[in-house]
């Protein structure tokens, strides 16, 4: 993932060009789209489904050359009712509402079927959740 939103791409800014503290992050949370939810956060673009809540974000690892990645597995719930495909995962400060901090599209579309369970595994440079800074 590298893909800052507008809101932390302007706290970034005032941080280190303007001396403004950094908000506080409540909390951070896995989100799944169904469309780009753009730098701005669109309305919308998240799965809207019963089975769907985001998920508390995993445990990331130190950073690395400007990289991160997820050392733990993160699970949704299983998919009920009818099918969603997603396509970009983002990271959010709030279990409902707040501020989109990092997006990105998936390598490619993902049809999630009735059972299915979309899961996040990585330990390494080269899994699933990786976020790059540089």
């Amino acid at each position: 993932m590298s893909g800052f939103s507008t809101y932390a791409a302007n706290a970034t800014a005032n941080f280190w060009l303007k001396g403004i503290a950094m908000p506080g992050v409540p909390g951070r949370f896995l989100a799944l789209f169904t469309a780009d939810p753009t730098d701005s956060f669109t309305a919308g673009t998240e799965v809207a489904a019963p089975w769907y809540a985001r998920i508390q974000a995993p445990t990331f690892a130190a950073p690395n050359n400007g990289s991160t990645f997820n050392t733990e597995r993160a699970e949704f719930a299983p998919v009920t009712g009818s099918p969603v495909t997603i396509t970009h995962i983002g990271i959010v400060d709030s279990p409902t509402g707040g501020n989109l901090i990092i997006s990105e599209a998936l390598p490619a579309p993902k049809l999630l079927n009735i059972n299915d369970v979309y899961f996040i595994d990585s330990t390494t440079l080269t899994g699933d959740l990786i976020v790059n800074f540089l």
